[in-house]
């Protein structure tokens, strides 16, 4: 019997060390603990794993900030993603960390500065100076796994998720009015509708989640200028998804 194609990857790493990675810039230097870390992820200890997941998460996405490093990184964290050789509890947190680098707000300079997201009144977003490896890395995540995109694109998944995490047991009649019009009708304004309902719902019980101050739209409760409601509920959808699979926003 033939095996199935998820089993018939090859080596996730393979091509690791054809990377200079101590001249590669990861915001605080050379990159050349990365290699060790990404090894460390297939590490047949589960606490070594977790410590290499933190640590990696620390050093690719620094304060919602990618790097050189971040970008290369995701051709291997896409194949530990994707490969079933890798122990599930990686696959999952690998999955969510190239979410988050493909929706980071901020990217490192060549000379350790940050550059921020920032869109016009038109919302289209406002061009970098080069190299940009926010729009590189984010570029590589749609390339190498474009289904997390899909995902994060998608205006039920986020909004649903969001409000299934966000809402008491007991739904309030205009969220459940909400959820059948997004269903039958589904558009930006909803779009929009349900993560503002989402954000004030977890202002007044930021209890439902466990967590004291929720913060879901990536500089913490405030919608930067002109950001496109798909990119607000994109990362809403994230950050709620995460909480409900783990518990702890942000915690790696």
């Amino acid at each position: 019997m033939e095996l199935p194609r998820a089993w018939q990857r090859p080596d996730p790493l393979r091509g690791l060390d054809r990377i200079s990675w101590t001249e590669v810039y990861d915001g605080r230097g050379g990159a050349g603990r990365v290699p060790r870390l990404l090894r460390s992820l297939m590490d047949p200890s589960e606490d070594a794993r977790q410590n290499a997941l933190s640590q990696l998460a620390d050093r690719l996405l620094t304060d919602d900030t990618v790097s050189e490093a971040s970008f290369c990184a995701v051709p291997f964290l896409v194949e530990l993603g994707a490969s079933y050789k890798v122990a599930g509890d990686v696959r999952d947190r690998v999955i969510f960390l190239l979410a988050a680098m493909a929706l980071a707000g901020k990217g490192f300079t060549e000379d350790g500065r940050r550059t921020h997201r920032r869109w016009n009144a038109l919302g289209r977003e406002l061009p970098r100076t080069a190299p940009d490896w926010l729009t590189q890395t984010r570029h590589a995540v749609a390339q190498g796994a474009p289904k997390i995109f899909e995902a994060l694109a998608s205006e039920r998944v986020a909004c649903l998720v969001a409000l299934a995490c966000a809402v008491p047991e007991k739904l309030p009649a205009f969220v459940h009015g909400l959820i059948t019009d997004m269903i039958d009708l589904p558009g930006e304004e909803m779009l929009a509708d349900a993560a503002e309902i989402g954000v004030a719902l977890l202002k007044d019980s930021p209890e439902l989640l466990g967590v004291d101050q929720p913060k879901v739209l990536g500089e913490g409760l405030v919608r930067p200028v002109h950001q496109p409601p798909e990119v607000a509920a994109a990362l809403m959808g994230y950050q709620f998804a995460l909480v409900s699979a783990y518990g702890d926003e942000g915690a790696w």
